[in-house]
């Protein structure tokens, strides 16, 4: 649900040392306006994604009548519910060269992923249990020749002859033309409810007139209490500031142990590949993921090249051409019965959950054009982001026929842009993080794109922060990295002019 050209226009205030205003007035350059501008920067830490609020969470994908269904979700500042705390994927858009890729988590927060079925590479067809085909039996037969384009980001919206589907920046084209009738979704499965009942949530629709939400359209359901959700947090003090979050939390500092590596990639040949499976929205009911004509492709698994379906999970070249190539990136880990509602039939895996985790990746992002003739499709501009898992596990891009988004992406589940390149041929990366509803936001400094050169680069939540920055050349994706390390990679110096401090909230 990435939305390229989505600027936060929301201006908040930096309650410990320099703003990142300050930041750009100490470090950038001074134009002839006499504006300062914003520079170039190590490390930024967005401090304090912890807040309560709410989100619609995703119920139902029904495609035969191309509506899907929602229940309001509210979230406590912490656990598996809050954004960005609970799962999350990894995307990755071309153009770029992927060297090495690697996830940690605290050996606390693995033990759940850890009982999951695990899907070797090469070796099994689907995640999950193989489809009854009669299940199918009324679906139109899928060729080639009809299936929807895996929707991109673009510049403006487009109409078709039916309707606009749209997501802020985000235009998804349906064959509208060709509409058929697919077989009804299964129920969900494993919906968690959470609290008393409620109305949804007001979400953005594009049309002039006023669409009551909580109508039919929303097709929301009501929750049903459950007993409070709460999760471990390994570390609760803070190298940022002692009063940032030491009000936050009574659960004593202990000696943490080490954080251990989950999963591993390396492009060199041959390219390998361990807790990671790689997907693409290219999904195939013949090979891997489904398809029909209201939602279009779900996930699936893809070719080492990101270009087409694949039938198993497979290694990744390391190689994304331009950026009409954009793969998803989760566990090796198959949805079973304890994973959040996912469309039917795509291919759906877990992600990575905890307020502790982080990532690590050696990337190259030379210049390089789109090969198509779609102008719209921005061209040239690498990334690497975050979602809530549930988003791309239901439908990354794309709303239903009642031109409401069908994922909790515009309500605020969460996304975090770690590494973006906002227009074509851009030199600079910015971050940026989307809670719609909630309180979100993005630091105006900004990464130098590796061109003609790798580059290490790490994200770590830390909670109740994360932080995006520049590695070493010589660091080390090893199998284990002891706390104290990670606390020295993320920790900030007041008198720092190189790493930058956000604040998302209080």
């Amino acid at each position: 649900m990435k939305h390229p050209l989505l600027f936060a226009t929301l201006a908040l205030p930096i309650a410990y040392s320099k703003t990142s205003g300050e930041l750009c007035r100490g470090t950038g350059a001074r134009a002839a306006d006499g504006n300062w501008y914003c520079t170039e920067v190590w490390a930024i830490t967005y401090r304090n994604i912890s807040q309560t609020g709410a989100y619609n969470r995703t119920t139902s994908v029904d495609p035969s009548t191309g509506i899907c269904g929602h229940e309001r979700v509210d979230y406590p500042a912490t656990g598996p519910l809050t954004p960005l705390f609970g799962e999350v994927s990894m995307h990755l858009r071309g153009p770029m060269n992927v060297s090495q890729l690697a996830a940690y988590q605290l050996p606390g927060e693995m033990h759940t992923l850890g009982k999951r079925n695990t899907v070797p590479f090469y070796n099994r067809r689907r995640a999950m249990n193989k489809r009854d085909t009669t299940e199918h039996s009324t679906q139109a037969p899928f060729k080639d020749s009809d299936q929807i384009k895996s929707p991109r980001k673009r510049t403006f919206n487009a109409t078709t002859s039916c309707s606009t589907h749209t997501v802020t920046t985000t235009t998804v084209v349906t064959a509208c033309d060709q509409e058929k009738t697919t077989s009804a979704a299964r129920p969900a499965q494993n919906t968690t409810y959470v609290g008393p009942p409620l109305p949804c949530m007001s979400t953005p629709v594009p049309h002039a007139s006023q669409t009551d939400l909580s109508s039919p359209n929303c097709t929301c359901r009501d929750t049903v209490a459950l007993p409070t959700l709460t999760e471990h947090l390994p570390n609760p003090a803070l190298t940022i500031s002692p009063a940032t979050t030491a009000n936050k939390t009574n659960i004593a500092r202990r000696a943490a142990p080490d954080w251990s590596r989950v999963a591993y990639y390396t492009s060199t040949a041959p390219a390998q590949a361990t807790g990671f499976s790689f997907l693409a929205n290219l999904g195939d009911p013949q090979k891997s993921g489904t398809f029909d004509y209201a939602f279009g492709n779900s996930l699936s698994y893809v070719t080492s090249d990101g270009g087409r379906v694949a039938s198993e999970s497979l290694p990744f070249s390391g190689t994304l051409d331009t950026s009409e190539r954009e793969i998803a990136v989760f566990s090796d880990k198959s949805c079973d019965q304890d994973c959040p509602y996912w469309r039917p039939d795509a291919t759906s895996h877990f992600g990575w959950s905890g307020s502790s985790k982080a990532f690590f990746i050696e990337f190259q992002m030379d210049h390089y054009q789109n090969r198509g003739v779609d102008q719209g499709l921005i061209s040239d501009a690498p990334a690497w982001w975050f979602l809530n898992a549930a988003i791309p596990r239901v439908l990354q891009y794309g709303s239903d026929r009642n031109n409401i988004p069908c994922s909790c992406w515009s309500t605020g589940c969460g996304e975090f842009d770690a590494f973006e390149i906002l227009g074509n041929g851009e030199e600079r990366a910015k971050s940026t993080m989307h809670r719609q509803g909630n309180l979100q936001g993005g630091d105006s400094n900004y990464f130098r794109r590796p061109v003609g050169r790798k580059l290490k680069f790490a994200v770590v939540w830390h909670y109740p922060h994360i932080t995006a920055l520049v590695l070493d050349d010589g660091f080390d994706f090893s199998t284990a990295l002891s706390d104290d390390r990670i606390q020295q990679l993320v920790s900030y110096d007041a008198d720092s002019w190189t790493h930058s401090l956000f604040a998302i909230g209080d």
